[in-house]
């Protein structure tokens, strides 16, 4: 059984066994790992078996696109039937040499969350059930170049305020979140943290995270992972877990793509404590980099009030897609709501 650095076993195995190609079915699938692999001397398919469930929106689907274009190693498919199986097997001129199976999906929370999914190896007696069991679930696919593309309808709601933030969906789950601290300002915390080791503070000049603010988690829990209670507080895996895993994947409206890790201690709820911030992972100065780089702020120098004045927004709209995966809005095209 496999419950610890999964991404490690997942995207090494071709070394270890030599296989040529890989077949994957997820249930849920993500533009981090499938970029990832690409890059690896490969042969790879990947199944999107949850897509006709999935809020698959354009940005998603053209990033899937551009990834198989842009790779002679890699197909992907969307399942036209759902499809919830987490598989990996590997191929060596043709011949199964392998196959891994479990709860992992082929994505960033999938396989960087030690202790919360599993693999196992599957018996080589069932190898060829299981191998006949992925190409029927190919006949039953489209590739995604081929697939035409039709939006999401988003469940018409009336807008709700909560005081800095808005909640704009509830299906699929959506908000507007401001980039301000509580008080409503752009202080030396929250997207200035980083600010900090100008006096001595030991964290990145361009380190920041977003502040989440208890109200946007109680009126619209389904936005965050667990339901945004932080289920690492109390056993032991807090900094463990900063420093080894991320629980999401965020793509930007410019295609940028970004592990973000949800964490902090927020307000107790019944069910646990809650999530009190996002930021990205590896390294924690990424989305601040990425940040200062859109609205052309030099690196190190803080945000300010004048700054998003100038840019034209001072929110991120984030939606939820799919099982840890996010589209991030800081388009000046989409502030209005």
């Amino acid at each position: 059984m496999y419950y610890k650095n999964l991404e490690d076993l997942i995207f090494r195995r071709h070394k270890q066994n030599n296989a040529d190609e890989l077949l994957i079915l997820g249930g849920f699938i993500g533009v981090y790992p499938i970029e990832k692999m690409s890059k690896e001397n490969i042969k790879t398919t990947v199944i999107f078996g949850c897509m006709q469930k999935a809020a698959l929106n354009e940005s998603y689907h053209k990033k899937y696109i551009q990834l198989s274009e842009n790779s002679n190693n890699l197909e992907i498919y969307y399942k036209k039937n759902y499809n919830h199986s987490k598989i990996y097997c590997w191929l060596k001129n043709k011949k199964v040499i392998e196959i891994i199976a479990g709860s992992a999906n082929f994505s960033l929370s999938g396989l960087s969350n030690d202790h919360q999914e599993t693999l196992f190896d599957v018996k080589k007696e069932d190898y060829k059930e299981t191998f006949d069991f992925i190409t029927d679930s190919i006949k039953d696919s489209e590739l995604c170049t081929d697939h035409k593309f039709t939006p999401t309808k988003k469940l018409k709601i009336k807008v709700k305020n909560l005081d800095l933030d808005k909640i704009i969906s509830i299906k699929p789950p959506a908000a507007r979140l401001s980039l301000r601290s509580g008080t409503g300002k752009f202080e030396d915390s929250g997207i200035n943290v980083g600010q900090k080791s100008l006096t001595g503070s030991h964290v990145n000049i361009d380190d920041c995270y977003v502040p989440i603010r208890s109200s946007v988690i109680d009126e619209l829990p389904e936005l965050f992972p667990n339901q945004g209670i932080n289920i690492k507080v109390g056993t032991g895996w807090g900094k463990e877990g900063k420093k080894l895993s991320s629980n999401a994947e965020f793509l930007f409206d410019d295609g940028e793509v970004m592990p973000i890790s949800f964490e902090q201690k927020g307000p107790k709820r019944e069910k646990g404590y809650i999530y009190k911030a996002f930021r990205s992972f590896r390294p924690n100065s990424l989305l601040g980099k990425y940040l200062r780089k859109r609205m052309n702020i030099k690196s190190g120098k803080p945000f300010k009030e004048s700054d998003f004045k100038r840019y034209g927004r001072d929110t991120i709209d984030l939606s939820l897609l799919g099982e840890g995966q996010y589209y991030a809005d800081f388009s000046v095209n989409n502030k209005s709501n």
